[in-house]
């Protein structure tokens, strides 16, 4: 396990219980797939980095990488500016789950580039989000848990590969505001929602990663650039 200090805060260059998920064993978090450069970026990628996990007996081909932050968030305003990457079956995400227990996780942002190569993708049923970038909530109780939907959202003409968009999220006792380029494109007030939600302290995550598809031998060379990551306490 590595620790890493950017933008003021302390960040993990795995998830806080290990270095690989057991059924998500195509991929594991990989230290050197992580990169600040001289402009403070925060580079995200994913390679070819074989790595056998004797605990596990499992064997694992992409090193992707992926930050975990130390701190337990409570409510405020959570961002990102971030240039997502380009690539097949890439899933870039900025999100958050509790300390306490999983669920409840709030997705700010997650990308999906599938077999295209990236995020346009038109669907007749929502043709103003025609970007694949959703947000979403995860909630319940093991094994009963659930999802309030996911949701892909109206953002601009930007192409977020191309342009640094900003992703941010108001989180209150009361509402989640989720937010892209200062768009509101996602604004939750369920009771059962933030009933679910009241009193747990979150673990943010931005993390690069690879879904079912890509070539395990020969993965898509991705960067995903974050230019900050900041919070402002409510």
């Amino acid at each position: 396990m590595e620790k890493i200090n950017w933008c003021g805060y302390e960040w993990l260059s795995q998830e806080r219980w290990g270095q690989i998920h057991p059924d998500k064993a195509l991929q594991w978090y990989d230290p050197t797939a992580i990169e600040i450069n001289d402009k403070d970026q925060l580079i995200l990628k994913t390679h070819y980095n074989f790595k056998y996990f004797e605990e596990l007996d499992t064997e694992s081909t992409i090193g992707v990488g992926f930050m975990s932050n130390t701190t337990k968030f409570g409510y405020g305003y959570f961002e990102v500016e971030a240039m997502l990457p380009t690539g097949k079956f890439l899933w870039p995400a900025f999100w958050m789950w509790s300390f306490q227990s999983w669920p409840p996780e709030i997705d700010i942002f997650e990308g999906y580039t599938k077999n295209r190569g990236g995020y346009f993708r038109f669907d007749i049923k929502n043709p103003l989000g025609f970007w694949h970038i959703n947000t979403n909530v995860h909630l319940g109780y093991m094994p009963d848990n659930y999802s309030i939907g996911a949701k892909s959202h109206w953002m601009g003409f930007k192409n977020p590969a191309k342009h640094f968009i900003k992703y941010g999220c108001e989180w209150t006792k009361d509402h989640i505001k989720i937010f892209f380029d200062g768009r509101l494109v996602r604004y939750i007030t369920d009771d059962d929602v933030m009933e679910k939600l009241k009193g747990k302290t979150m673990n943010i995550i931005i993390n690069n990663a690879v879904q079912d598809g890509i070539d395990e031998d020969n993965p898509t060379r991705s960067k995903f650039i974050i230019n900050y990551f900041k919070y402002e306490p409510y």
